[in-house]
């Protein structure tokens, strides 16, 4: 896990301390299995912007969960109607965080790479 609940309510997204315990976890998981599958594993190193990614990308998936809700029917109902400003404002909101976890896949790469396979070798 790269970020955990109390880490989550106390330093990267306190909003989260109003919610419940179960939708918390819920989005938690979600949220570290998302950046661990974009990173390829767990990093050497889990810093900040790790834990920063994971924070934003639990308020990613939370928002837009949570708002799409009714709550009478429990249905997922559309957040806005269809237009060309809702299609274009934002293709991929995970594409953010996807650019944060950049450096971590980097360094899981190198950290998980044979030599022989960083390129050509000379026998």
């Amino acid at each position: 896990m790269l970020l955990t609940a109390d880490e989550l309510t106390g330093r990267f997204y306190p909003k989260a301390a109003n919610m419940e315990a179960g939708e918390v976890d819920t989005y938690l998981l979600r949220a570290n299995a998302f950046c661990l599958g974009v990173i390829g594993g767990v990093p050497p190193a889990v810093d900040d912007t790790v834990k920063a990614a994971v924070g934003l990308a639990f308020e990613i998936l939370a928002k837009s969960e949570t708002d799409q809700v009714d709550p009478v029917t429990g249905n997922i109902t559309p957040a806005a109607p269809e237009g060309a400003f809702v299609r274009n404002k934002q293709a991929d909101p995970l594409q953010t965080v996807r650019d944060m976890l950049a450096a971590a896949k980097r360094a899981f790469d190198n950290a998980n790479t044979a030599q022989a396979e960083r390129g050509v070798k000379f026998l």
